[in-house]
């Protein structure tokens, strides 16, 4: 049987529902989604839509699509930068790009709902993601090292942080140099206080009240652009992750060549009565209450995110006794994965970009173990170097095992899944033939 002739449209038409694809496929990006899934989207999105000869390519920061129908060919292209979507913008992209495929929407109401998507406000306000920054930087140190002078310096600092996040967003280059500005600030006054006689260990207040400014997530999806042959995009987000790094390392430098702290006063040992067993979990309960507060995202989207940083930080202590501390993050990594996809996919759940990055962030410092880091920070430049590139391995060792994660759930999970639907399909309709 012949496939059915694409319907007839005019001009404007065409060009709007190529608009639609084109802002579409922009907001997909500003997820923090791999270039391929935004290409597969928008290719299965043109079969929907039956146009003839689509094709769409994606960068970091640009998409175009274009299309031949007849003797006419329209391409269209978008470059918009800087664009950083909250966590429940990002699940009403993902209900977007799913209704459009399921319904086909007219291209003008998918339009309409695109810039209600990038109108919608912070859902807890300024006040709530500033309090859900300090009960994220709370969890990383209650992870990192639950003391209360390392708690108490890492809630001040986090609050110091999330002030600074409000006070730089949507302002061009201020926000582009706020890593290293936050980290420059946030070293000289742990720095200060250490050198006065706060029992406080500066590098753990560092890593808690920065954690959220580490590439994990974006270094993980270079990781897997790479290993999957998307070369330009690959490499253009590793290096931006690279230089995310750079840049708190260079506004930590800055505060240490201020102090002159020596390397010997940046990790104070605490007392065996400050730890608790209990602490890590609460301190994983409070960073996902934090990031939900934070990124506004949906309150159902609290119990998803929960679990999956469970299952990151169960992942990361199997990992640290079979492995050891730089390959605990990967095999974590090949957990958190395939759970994220199946969250996602088969129990309607939110996307996984809005699991996914924040137990990138409980994976990096925890991966690390705080190895040497600080020489980062400290007299030893030498060390630090050395340091820093096995900061950089480990991140890439968490994007590897990402990128195993996903191949697992392709080749495991998912066909398992396709002929349960199908079964299940089969079973339906033998129902209505008995009825």
């Amino acid at each position: 049987m012949a496939p059915a002739p694409p319907p007839e449209r005019t001009v404007l038409e065409r060009r709007q529902l190529l608009r639609f694809l084109l802002r579409l496929g922009h907001l997909l990006l500003a997820t923090g989604a791999p270039v391929g899934i935004v290409e597969t989207t928008l290719r299965k999105l043109a079969r929907v839509y039956r146009i003839v000869h689509f094709n769409a390519l994606a960068l970091p920061t640009v998409v175009f699509v274009n299309s031949a129908e007849e003797d006419s060919l329209q391409i269209e292209f978008t470059s918009e930068q800087g664009l950083v979507l909250s966590f429940d913008q990002i699940e009403a992209v993902y209900e977007l790009a799913r209704d459009a495929e399921n319904k086909a929407l007219d291209p003008i109401e998918g339009l309409q709902r695109i810039d209600a998507i990038l109108a919608m406000k912070a859902r807890f306000g300024l006040a709530g993601g500033i309090v859900g920054h300090v009960f994220a930087t709370v969890g990383i140190a209650l992870v990192l090292r639950p003391s209360a002078d390392v708690v108490g310096a890492a809630a001040f600092l986090g609050l110091v942080v999330g002030l600074l996040k409000v006070l730089a967003r949507d302002r061009g280059i201020i926000t582009t140099l706020l890593p290293t500005v936050a980290a420059f600030v946030v070293a000289l006054v742990s720095l200060l206080a250490a050198q006065h006689g706060f029992a406080a260990s500066p590098i753990y207040v560092l890593v808690a009240s920065l954690v959220t400014f580490l590439p994990g997530g974006t270094l993980a999806t270079a990781t897997v652009e790479l290993a999957y042959g998307d070369v330009v995009s690959g490499g253009t987000r590793f290096v931006y992750g690279l230089l995310q790094l750079v840049f708190l390392v260079l506004g930590m430098l800055a505060a240490a060549s201020i102090v002159g702290l020596p390397p010997d006063r940046l990790l104070v040992p605490s007392p065996d009565g400050g730890l608790r067993a209990w602490a890590p979990w609460l301190g994983v309960l409070l960073f996902g209450v934090g990031h939900v507060l934070h990124y506004a995202a949906r309150l159902r989207t609290l119990p998803w995110l929960l679990g999956l940083l469970l299952v990151a930080q169960v992942g990361q202590l199997v990992g640290n006794a079979a492995f050891g501390g730089y390959m605990s993050g990967f095999f974590a990594a090949m957990l958190i994965t395939p759970a994220s996809y199946i969250v996602q996919y088969r129990l309607g759940g939110p996307p996984s970009m809005v699991t996914f990055t924040p137990a990138m962030w409980l994976l990096v410092p925890g991966s690390l173990g705080l190895i040497g880091m600080a020489e980062l920070v400290g007299n030893d430049r030498l060390a630090g170097v050395e340091n820093f590139i096995a900061t950089l391995f480990t991140i890439v060792a968490i994007g590897l095992g990402s990128v195993i994660g996903t191949a697992v759930y392709n080749a495991l999970f998912e066909p398992v899944f396709q002929r349960a639907g199908t079964m299940a399909d089969a079973m339906l309709r033998y129902l209505r033939w008995r009825r």
